[in-house]
């Protein structure tokens, strides 16, 4: 998706609690979807005393997205609750990641305002075998192609993976209602989605944003007050960093959120956060930005033998064309 600058700032606005009554509700209601910020962006406004300056329609709309997604946390709450304690019967305790976290921990009657794709568990490699026959038993099957294990009447996918760590805190234990599940430190937490997103899925190299995870960075750099001194010790290398203050800074220009000077004032990390804003607010002078990005992505996993070379010429044709045209953009822009 391109999005408009006005839509893109009027929704950055909504989320700090700040209404732009002036904004282009179709437009920002379109970009608010497309990032899956839309239930978000209702609880803020409401929370902010914000709702009554909306027009009727949107507030009705914002609302409806709202309740429909309380619903399926719900019925992700009480599936993951199902699965952690079928894993406890086996002996094993997961540790939860990314929106599992607060979806465990939240109360009873309370659930995250964040639309949630899938389950996100892992255990010791050792364990893993046990884990997915405890899962078995639940009636959980793998599925191949979109990698996770599912079940008819669940409302998303539930992936397992064996645990890896990436900093020096250790998960702690959390109990709620008998169950068992160990949780990452709020730092292990953003270290994992830095890393996941512009590493793992490439958006440091491609230029793209992914806005649910920035805005949900932000929220735990200001609930957990974040050392990112220590966290930018933890990364393995050069590189990396600069992609971690890329995300600072990219952290600091549309959420406010206080990073050090000195890693974010560097002229690399300014270019790179330039060339991620650029095709934002300019969608066809960004054109060829992203293009060049995108080639050198596709060439470099070409080169690394990471599965491209080993495709049918048609299937790599696809593939490529995907790359370069961000026909893999998903909810990121």
């Amino acid at each position: 998706m391109k999005p408009t600058r006005d839509a893109l700032e009027a929704l950055i606005a909504g989320l700090s609690g700040r209404l732009v009554v002036t904004a282009d509700w179709q437009a920002v209601i379109a970009l608010a979807n497309h990032t899956l910020l839309t239930p978000v962006l209702f609880a803020t406004l409401a929370h902010t005393g914000q709702l009554d300056r909306l027009p009727e329609d949107v507030g009705q709309y914002l609302q409806f997205i709202y309740r429909c997604n309380r619903e399926r946390n719900l019925r992700l709450r009480r599936q993951l609750n199902e699965a952690v304690a079928a894993l406890n019967q086996g002996g094993v305790v997961p540790v939860l990641l990314k929106g599992a976290v607060p979806l465990f921990l939240s109360s009873s009657g309370r659930v995250p305002d964040r639309i949630m794709s899938d389950l996100d568990l892992a255990v010791e490699t050792a364990k893993e075998g046990a884990a997915r026959a405890c899962l078995a038993k639940l009636g959980y099957a793998e599925v191949t192609v979109a990698g996770g294990m599912a079940r008819p009447q669940d409302v998303g996918l539930l992936e397992l993976r064996p645990y890896r760590e990436i900093d020096r805190e250790s998960p702690r234990l959390a109990r709620r209602h008998g169950l068992r599940a160990k949780i990452p430190a709020p730092q292990s937490r953003a270290l994992h989605w830095i890393m996941h997103d512009l590493i793992k899925e490439a958006d440091y190299w491609r230029g793209r944003t992914d806005f649910r995870h920035l805005y949900d960075l932000a929220r735990l750099a200001e609930q957990h007050k974040l050392d990112w001194a220590v966290l930018r010790t933890s990364l393995p290398d050069q590189s990396a960093r600069n992609a971690f203050d890329t995300q600072l800074l990219a952290l600091s220009h549309f959420f406010g959120v206080r990073a050090p000077a000195q890693y974010v004032r560097r002229p690399l990390v300014r270019f790179q956060h330039w060339r991620r804003v650029f095709p934002l607010y300019h969608p066809v002078l960004g054109v060829p930005l992203r293009l060049v990005g995108n080639s050198l992505w596709g060439m470099w996993r070409l080169l690394h033998g990471d599965g491209l070379g080993q495709r049918s010429p048609l299937d790599f044709g696809r593939r490529a064309t995907s790359i370069l045209l961000d026909g893999d953009l998903g909810s990121k822009v």
